[in-house]
């Protein structure tokens, strides 16, 4: 798919105990895009980064990156132009920090080890084993490779796992910059992180691709709800909603109420709890996170 960043065209991955990862999955993300690759474990979100890689090859279909079609002798070419953050940080025991970015920038041909260095904070660093190194400490490393030789794609995998929240926050203030510069698919089961740096979604789910769309779009489908908290409590507002006919759920202190319309139902509904003698103190329209999309897509599909 020449016109793509990258694309996988009814492709689908079986390895040799049996295992289907992907199941004829077909999506493109075009260039300057960038999307977060969801599902639950098992999806298949790991096997579609390594395909990209050239780490695996496809049982069938195609893959495409950076309009090279993986196992051609262009591909090469085209992930020399790709950085990737694999989820493990891939330490090499032996080697220092500053001797891995010399190793990177002699198997990329090309790189400015200053100044990722300077960017990630790694003056330090350099000496130190990448073994020796902090979880955050790693993590700035392996971004630092992938950013070295100004790669027009990155590939993330799970970029943040196993990191304390100091260190994701971090990580995630390097991502954000230098995510608006290059197309970059995010895979990851941190909701809030795709939701802070991404614009697309891609949903996988048994190896099928079960949606793809603008993170906008997804939000203006997904039905919207209202937020109540009453002095009285939850089971007051649940008891007093299910009287009037209205379903609602237990959120806390308060209750969710899924509506067709939040802001024009808002108004009848607090009239109606203040009614009922119900000491309402909050009324809340909710935008729908990416958290209760995805569960909306994977659980209805389940249904």
């Amino acid at each position: 798919m020449p016109d793509s960043a990258l694309a996988f065209v009814e492709t689908s991955k079986r390895y040799r105990n049996g295992t289907l990862a992907l199941d004829a999955a077909s999506f493109a993300i075009e260039k300057g895009a960038r999307a977060c690759l969801l599902g639950p474990n098992g999806a298949g979100k790991s096997t579609a980064i390594r395909l990209l890689e050239g780490a695996l090859a496809p049982t069938a279909g195609r893959v495409w990156l950076l309009g090279e079609e993986a196992g051609t002798p262009w591909y090469l070419e085209a992930r020399r132009r790709t950085g990737v953050v694999p989820q493990g940080p891939g330490m090499y025991p032996d080697l220092s920090a500053g001797e891995y970015l010399g190793y990177v920038r002699r198997l990329y041909g090309r790189g400015n080890i200053a100044a990722v260095v300077e960017v990630f904070g790694l003056g330090d660093h350099l000496q130190t084993r990448m073994a020796q190194l902090s979880g955050g400490f790693q993590r700035r490393l392996t971004l630092a490779a992938a950013l070295l030789a100004e790669p027009d794609l990155l590939l993330l995998d799970e970029p943040t796992v196993g990191l304390d929240p100091v260190a994701t926050r971090d990580v995630h203030d390097y991502l954000a910059a230098v995510m608006a510069e290059r197309t970059t698919l995010l895979c990851t089961h941190n909701l809030a992180e795709a939701e802070k740096l991404c614009d697309q979604v891609v949903i996988l789910d048994h190896g099928k691709v079960v949606v793809h769309k603008a993170l906008d779009e997804l939000r203006r489908e997904s039905r919207p709800r209202l937020r109540f908290a009453a002095r009285q409590g939850s089971k007051a507002l649940l008891a007093a909603l299910q009287r009037r006919g209205v379903s609602a759920e237990a959120d806390g202190a308060g209750v969710l109420v899924a509506t067709e319309d939040a802001r024009a139902e808002a108004p009848a509904l607090l009239r109606g709890l203040l009614a009922d003698g119900l000491d309402v103190y909050e009324c809340t329209p909710l935008e729908a996170s990416l958290e209760t999309m995805f569960l909306e897509a994977v659980e209805g599909r389940a249904r």
